[in-house]
């Protein structure tokens, strides 16, 4: 078993959030802005050696799939797939999110994210630089597999005999233990 990212779990709230949106609007996009981190939460980041203007390696290994640009960012794609995972609401559940104690006993599996990462943007206002991000929700079912038998093995996380393809990440390439 593999620790998570710590950046990740700092911005468990946010993918909270940014999905609930997307659960709500089921096939259409959701947008924010991921802010840059305060300088406290940078020196924290590089306490642990954790770059978060660094490149995201995990597009950076010539593997293809989604570029999250850098290392900030690479951490709220990993925060949404996980809360996504294993603390989402159920589709036909009115209770809401699970609690850090009530981690489902098997992955979901129901339903796919499509991310996409948008340009750098700067101060404006009160509203911090940070990049744009958005986030649509698919429910599952034979239609969302038939969508992800179609697309190419660059865009896959698994091939369809399951063994990892493009968008596969590899454990031992992260900065983190």
């Amino acid at each position: 078993m593999h620790k998570r990212d710590p950046a990740s779990v700092l911005l468990d709230p946010a993918a909270r959030q940014l999905l609930t949106r997307a659960y709500n609007s089921p096939g259409r996009w959701q947008g924010t802005r991921l802010a840059d981190p305060d300088i406290r939460t940078a020196a924290w980041l590089l306490r642990r050696g954790i770059n978060w203007r660094g490149k995201d390696n995990a597009s950076a290994s010539g593997r293809g799939g989604l570029n999250a640009r850098d290392r900030w960012m690479r951490a709220l794609v990993r925060a949404l797939y996980y809360q996504h995972k294993w603390y989402s609401p159920s589709p036909r559940s009115q209770q809401g999110w699970r609690d850090r104690q009530e981690k489902r006993t098997s992955p979901r599996h129901a339903g796919a994210l499509r991310i996409e990462i948008g340009r750098r943007l700067p101060v404006r206002g009160i509203i911090p630089a940070g990049r744009a991000i958005r986030v649509m929700y698919d429910q599952g079912g034979q239609k969302a597999q038939a969508a992800a038998r179609r697309l190419p093995e660059r865009d896959r996380i698994y091939d369809d005999r399951g063994d990892p393809a493009a968008r596969w990440s590899d454990p031992m390439e992260r900065d983190w233990a």
